[in-house]
């Protein structure tokens, strides 16, 4: 009965001096709504969102906008940092709806814990629950990255084709983003919407670059520069990085193949321990329990977990070749 009341005046405090910060700041959220709304994804498209037309939210996004409000950050380094995270995911969040995510995944890990293993284990529930969103948006950045590399080369083509027909630079970024699918055609509108909102050309696509963090757009935008300031013919540039681009996706899709063996072998062998270990627990439900309860046995379980995630960060460090 203690803890409850402790937790509940935690929680009345908190939101307490969260309404408090959230009244210090509110005079910044209607500039901050009017230029995300240019520079952002074009979230018009999608009926869930507010735009700029009043048009309501709806569902379970307009309940996370709501609490959000309560968690806004302004000028913070941890918002600026995961907002940017946000944006290279494709995700249309803010860092505050995005820390709402979080805590309620926290809570919800805290809650399921608390069953079986008590504090003890609401603690360790609830930091795998605010962790696991973090880890969630680490792997849609992967795959959004990866999708645009894989369109990055039919891309270029795409603008030399639009350069020799005889249409402009912005032009040729219209199209891309017109007819391509996303998350280029995405990041190519956001770049042309910045560039017509009086954003040099320069700037653009060096923002679109840290929006997207990929070593071959790097590589497409500093020749693109390059060509800008010392003149040439830029659709035959992008031709010759087109099929550097297409080669080393190539090569990539070669040593994915000869590094399969490998790569399955350290699946395997991490998987096993556990497979045995569930063998037993199923045919022999006591003939294990020995070393979850003995202090040596949980000695040897802790050497176990971290040699297993030694082993696995030497397996994919031997099978990720860099090219």
């Amino acid at each position: 009965m203690l803890l409850l009341i402790g937790i509940i005046l935690f929680v009345n405090l908190l939101v307490i001096c969260l309404l408090l910060y959230r009244w210090q700041i509110r005079n910044k959220e209607a500039v901050s709504q009017r230029i995300s709304y240019y520079i952002e994804p074009d979230l018009a498209s999608q009926p869930q969102f507010q735009t700029a037309t009043g048009r309501q939210l709806t569902g379970w996004r307009a309940l996370i906008r709501q609490l959000s409000k309560l968690f806004t950050l302004s000028d913070g380094s941890w918002s600026r940092g995961v907002e940017h995270r946000l944006i290279q995911a494709g995700l249309p969040l803010k860092s505050s709806e995005f820390l709402v995510i979080c805590l309620a995944t926290a809570i919800v890990g805290a809650v399921l814990c608390i069953l079986k293993g008590g504090l003890a284990g609401a603690a360790v529930g609830g930091i795998a629950g605010y962790f696991s969103p973090f880890l969630f948006l680490r792997v849609k950045i992967k795959r959004r990255a990866k999708a645009f590399n894989d369109q990055l080369g039919d891309t270029l083509i795409l603008i030399a084709n639009a350069l020799r027909t005889g249409y402009s630079f912005m032009q040729a970024i219209e199209m891309v983003s017109r007819e391509m699918l996303p998350p280029i055609s995405v990041e190519f509108g956001r770049m042309l919407k910045e560039m017509n909102l009086g954003v040099p050309t320069e700037d653009a696509m060096n923002n679109m670059a840290k929006r997207v963090d990929s070593d071959d757009l790097d590589l497409v935008i500093t020749a693109v520069l390059i060509q800008r300031q010392v003149g040439g013919n830029l659709a035959e540039v992008l031709d010759n990085i087109a099929g550097t681009i297409r080669e080393r996706i190539r090569i990539k899709g070669q040593i994915k193949t000869l590094t399969a063996q490998g790569r399955m072998s350290g699946i395997i062998v991490s998987l096993l321990p556990i497979a045995m270990l569930l063998m037993l627990q199923v045919l022999n439900p006591g003939y294990s329990n020995i070393l979850f309860a003995h202090p040596t046995g949980q000695l040897m379980l802790g050497a176990a977990v971290v040699g297993q995630f030694l082993g696995i960060v030497a397996i994919q460090k031997i099978v990720n070749i860099d090219i």
